[in-house]
């Protein structure tokens, strides 16, 4: 036998070996099918987000326009009120700072702390009475996460009952994107309408951010937002009382004489010389610590938005037409007072940029409420947040409701006596700065 030779793996000297066909070169030798390979599987692309309203509805518009009527009692058409939180009811502090060394993104932040607004207590009281339960319904909505909700609606108001429902950020229609992202949120009261058996005419949303209710803009009663500023603010007017509790006390309380000899010296040594020490803090104590006074000269004195709040209320329950009430111009024109502020007082607040701003008494010159042709403003929430008179076409020269000192002590007092028709004692409930 002649020697062969297995070109294709080793050479065999004694030409035993057979030669077996190359399964990788031989073409008539059987292949195995070249499996193809699928293409890489793509997620399913997510559904367009709904399209959202940028305008008031033409019936909403209708509504707002008729002109509210006096009812015969308050419990015979039901209120809505809607409340927001941070910001409106409390100050929430801000979030520390993430360093390299604490903890890493993904493990969540720690709760911030919450203070509340000034009477926040009375006014509470004042919404869960029962002579107002009989016709005012009571729920939270805040653009805030629901873990923080849930805090601030605990630090807030202790439990959940009471409130007819509380809703967070993810009722908010938003993408994931936006839900975790800082951006402008808008509370399209239908939904809460559709959800409480309410509408326009029953409803007042509660918030101090202008843009929220552009939607339903003459169901919004904004308010000043409370701010880290007006804290303090509240603060130093509760160590101010604190310090003339303190003076007078210690003027009028003759000392307390220490009676029989098993009373240890020492003791009575450092009793006296701790009194001795308040008394020369006291004695000390600056004239602006005993009576804080603004940039304007006048007494500091605490926020008293809420009070306001409840002077409003007192009032709107005896109307069948909230947002034609406000429309209207009720706000300015319920009260006997000078320099009527414009109508549309719910839509758009100036931002603080200085405390001369705040403190100024210049008032801009009246301007009528705006027609019922008039068409309420619009902002675009598609895109990228448009300051407050781009978009909502009011000027920020616009003084609002609150701005009108005479407006104001007008709505504040008539919270105080709706406080004490009810029996419910006026308690600021701010803590001083040394607790």
């Amino acid at each position: 036998m002649a020697r062969r030779y297995d070109f294709d793996y080793n050479f065999d000297p004694e030409g035993t070996s057979l030669v077996q066909p190359d399964p990788y070169t031989d073409p008539g030798s059987p292949q195995e099918p070249v499996r193809q390979k699928s293409p890489p599987r793509r997620s399913p692309t997510p559904p367009p987000p709904p399209i959202q309203p940028r305008e008031p509805s033409k019936e909403y518009l209708s509504i707002s326009a008729e002109p509210s009527s006096k009812l015969e009692t308050p419990s015979s058409q039901r209120k809505l009120l809607i409340l927001d939180l941070n910001g409106t009811l409390v100050y929430r502090s801000p979030h520390q700072r993430r360093s390299v060394y604490q903890q890493p993104h993904h493990v969540p932040r720690p709760l911030r702390s919450v203070h509340p607004r000034p009477y926040l207590s009375s006014f509470k009281e004042y919404l869960f009475h029962p002579r107002v339960t009989e016709w005012l319904d009571t729920m939270v909505w805040s653009s805030a996460q629901p873990h923080s909700v849930d805090d601030m609606v605990g630090k807030t108001f202790g439990s959940k009952d009471g409130l007819k429902a509380v809703w967070a950020r993810d009722t908010l229609g938003l993408t994931p994107e936006q839900y975790f992202r800082k951006t402008q949120t808008t509370k399209d009261l239908e939904k809460p309408w559709a959800a409480l058996g309410h509408s326009a005419r029953t409803t007042f949303l509660l918030d101090d951010s202008p843009l929220k209710a552009h939607l339903q803009p003459w169901n919004h009663l904004c308010i000043r937002e409370y701010v880290a500023e007006m804290r303090q603010t509240d603060v130093k007017v509760r160590d101010a009382e604190i310090l003339r509790e303190q003076k007078e006390q210690s003027q009028t309380t003759p000392p307390v004489e220490e009676e029989g000899e098993e009373e240890d010296s020492r003791k009575r040594k450092r009793k006296a010389k701790k009194e001795r020490k308040k008394a020369e803090r006291l004695a000390s104590a600056k004239a602006e610590a005993l009576d804080p006074m603004d940039a304007g000269g006048r007494p500091l004195e605490y926020d008293q938005t809420l009070l306001a709040i409840i002077g409003v209320l007192d009032t709107i329950k005896n109307e069948d037409n909230v947002a034609g009430w406000m429309r209207n111009g009720g706000l300015v024109r319920s009260g006997h007072y000078p320099r009527p502020s414009p109508g549309p007082s719910q839509l758009t607040k100036r931002r603080r940029v200085s405390d001369e701003s705040r403190s100024s008494l210049e008032e801009p010159p009246p301007s009528p409420p705006p027609s019922s042709d008039d068409q309420p403003p619009v902002h675009d929430v598609s895109g990228e947040v448009k300051p407050p008179e781009a978009a909502t076409n009011v000027p920020l020269d616009v003084n609002l409701w609150f701005e009108n000192r005479d407006a104001f002590a007008y709505w504040t007092d008539r919270g105080r006596r709706a406080l004490e028709d009810l029996g419910i004692e006026l308690k600021p409930g701010v803590v001083g700065s040394n607790g």
